[in-house]
């Protein structure tokens, strides 16, 4: 498990001098302090000196974050707060009652019991990939439409949900699975919901690897709008700020 504490030096050099604030999309909704990179260092603080306890109403402004990766851009001391996050969720994950809930939802026993993935069933074309994400039904015809075949033998994704809980035993097994599927199908290409770039450096900062092939972001085809992942997509963010809108006004 990724310790808290080793970030304790990088919390320590916070300024806090609000840039953070100005560029976090989910404050300039909310206007509370607590939704910033600022403000969940402080409670981090709090959490590695014994001051806060790591407990679900915590948890809830460690969720909120949209791993959008605005408030690192901007920041001075170039503080690492999407792993600091994950490395928050990591403890409240194996420390808490709402953290074995979730791992008990998320352990492969669990998912074998109800949680099956279907077959997929492709059309047949030259370039061929493999599919990482949510969303495969309608992912499948948007690149068979393109002209992609998918590689894929199951409907599965590549470890999101365990990112966003700090389940990294799991994602790492995960992970392998996804590099197991690369070898064995050896594709053109991998395509994923997220943004090429993100999703390499989330499996060589989490799983440890870098995978020798091409990544492409789902984005990149027409149509796809309504399909790429929500999280640690960067244009979610303006995206949260309409349905925030919407809430407001209902």
């Amino acid at each position: 498990m990724i310790k808290l504490k080793q970030y304790k030096e990088s919390i320590h050099k916070c300024s806090k001098c609000g840039l953070c604030q100005e560029s976090c999309p989910v404050y300039i909704e909310s206007g509370n302090e607590c939704d910033t990179a600022r403000g969940i260092l402080i409670l981090i603080k709090g959490i590695i000196n014994g001051e806060v306890p790591l407990r679900r109403d915590i948890n809830k402004y460690l969720d909120k974050c949209l791993r959008c990766g605005k408030c690192f851009d901007v920041c001075p001391s170039e503080i690492p707060i999407e792993d600091i996050i994950f490395a928050a969720k990591c403890k409240y994950l194996y420390t808490s009652l709402g953290g074995l809930k979730t791992r008990i939802l998320q352990s492969a026993l669990f998912k074998r019991l109800f949680s099956k993935p279907k077959k997929v069933v492709s059309e047949k074309f030259d370039t061929k990939a493999l599919y990482f994400g949510g969303n495969f039904k309608d992912a499948l015809k948007l690149l068979n439409a393109n002209s992609i075949e998918l590689l894929n033998p199951l409907e599965d994704g590549w470890g999101a949900e365990y990112i966003l809980s700090g389940n990294i035993i799991r994602f790492r097994k995960c992970i392998n699975e996804v590099m197991h599927l690369i070898a064995e199908f050896n594709p053109k290409f991998i395509i994923t919901d997220i943004p090429a770039d993100k999703f390499r450096s989330i499996i060589k900062t989490y799983g440890g690897y870098s995978p020798d092939i091409e990544i492409k972001y789902l984005g990149e085809y027409q149509g796809s709008e309504s399909l790429v992942s929500r999280y640690f997509n960067p244009v979610y963010a303006s995206e949260l700020v309409k349905e925030l809108k919407a809430k407001v006004h209902q």
